[in-house]
């Protein structure tokens, strides 16, 4: 073999003269050199996607407001549903069996007008008894007024009286046995059909106004419209029955102003009640029942609508505000960020007192005129890059660790190659 010949380092010449691949003989060290090498081209080329690749910084962004003099409302919200503020549930005040029901759910009907009746013969019996008994208690009157002595004439009189307060009953027994109409309005519903025995201990109730009040042919007791045999109600006047949290209690009182909206219609309405018997919530909370009357009449509104109101519950006159957001806390203080007027920045302690919707008053610290700063904070700094990050950070850390043991791991990583 001449100067000029390198033996073939990778093939090697068996006893029959054929030749074979040589196999390469590689020591540990050798290995760890590898795992080093690749482990590193990983490194740099994701480094290099971090670096060159175009990141998105999500930062705050900043604005200005002046600290202002003016007149501010303070409001409560309430949520609650429609309800006609004239009902009358009514039921038959005498026992006696349903013969007649002349009006349906739906139904408009006038003052007066027969809503339902029951089987009036005995009623009528006892009105001709009572006339009897009447009759004959007058006569008795007449006979001893002329010679009686002065108790008899008395005890006569007496009997008289008794008669005619038993006819008077007797009557009143009589016309109750039809049901009408309290007020001309639409009957809600009806709960009562021919053949029903009604028991006469039932009573019929109205209501006006968002407070109960005793109004019917036969009993001046209000009943709950689930137990009514007849419903009515006015559909040209309405309330909205809420509630208000304790919190807001003080603050509501009869008469107040209220913007009241349902379906996306606006309604103005005023304060009638304010409750002060509280009921609790699913989660225990204690509120308190509000009824709002809506202004003058309304057509198309149903009873059950869900609705809301904002009831003004006070107005202020030269009161010192700023955004709330420029509003923060720093070691335990209540903060703003002052802005002069060559754009200095300077933390400011102020003191503050109601909130009005998104404006907070401030009673010390600031003048009106004054600038604040402003900033809205990002919700997220999340970016797509970042989670390619956590995967880089991963995989070359663990192949290191592998390395630095002097073997290669079981299976391939970002920074290990196969193992034997």
């Amino acid at each position: 073999m001449s100067s000029q010949e390198i033996p073939d380092p990778i093939e090697t010449t068996t006893s029959d003269g054929s030749h074979r691949p040589k196999r390469l003989l590689r020591s540990p060290r050798t290995w760890l050199a590898i795992g080093l090498a690749t482990a590193l081209l990983v490194g740099v080329g994701v480094g290099s996607f971090f670096l060159f690749s175009p990141r998105k910084t999500l930062t705050g962004r900043t604005t200005t407001a002046q600290a202002a003099l003016g007149t501010q409302t303070a409001s409560v919200a309430v949520d609650g549903t429609l309800s006609p503020r004239k009902q009358a549930n009514l039921n038959f005040s005498v026992s006696g069996e349903v013969t007649k029901v002349y009006v349906k759910a739906g139904q408009k009907v006038t003052k007066g007008q027969k809503l339902a009746k029951i089987d009036s013969s005995t009623l009528a019996d006892a009105v001709d008894l009572a006339e009897a008994n009447l009759a004959s208690a007058r006569a008795n009157y007449s006979d001893v007024s002329g010679s009686g002595t002065s108790a008899a004439i008395k005890a006569a009189a007496a009997q008289v009286d008794s008669a005619k307060a038993a006819l008077s009953n007797a009557e009143e027994n009589l016309k109750a046995a039809t049901l009408r109409a309290t007020f001309t309005g639409t009957v809600a519903s009806v709960d009562v059909a021919v053949g029903d025995q009604t028991s006469g201990t039932g009573s019929s109730g109205s209501s006006q106004g968002g407070s109960n009040a005793g109004s019917s042919t036969t009993t001046t007791t209000t009943t709950s419209s689930s137990s009514a045999q007849i419903v009515l109600i006015s559909t040209a006047t309405w309330k909205l029955e809420g509630t208000v949290g304790a919190a807001d209690l003080s603050a509501m009182k009869p008469g107040q102003a209220a913007t009241i909206t349902a379906d996306s219609t606006e309604f103005t309405g005023t304060v009638s009640s304010v409750g002060i018997v509280a009921t609790s919530t699913s989660d225990g909370a204690a509120t308190f029942p509000v009824v709002i009357n809506l202004s003058g009449t309304h057509t198309g509104l149903y009873s059950g609508t869900t609705a809301s109101a904002v009831v003004t519950t006070g107005t202020y006159d030269n009161v010192l505000t700023i955004p709330t957001a420029a509003i923060t806390t720093a070691n335990s203080l209540t903060v703003v960020t002052k802005v002069d007027s060559s754009g200095a920045t300077t933390v400011t302690e102020v003191e503050i007192g109601r909130v009005f919707g998104d404006a907070t008053e401030i009673t010390s610290g600031l003048s009106a005129g004054d600038t604040v700063q402003i900033t809205y904070r990002p919700t997220s700094t999340s970016t797509t890059s970042s989670g390619s990050g956590g995967g880089f950070g991963g995989g070359l850390g663990g192949g290191l660790g592998d390395a630095g043991g002097g073997a290669p791991p079981a299976a391939g990583g970002a920074g290990g190659v196969p193992g034997r």
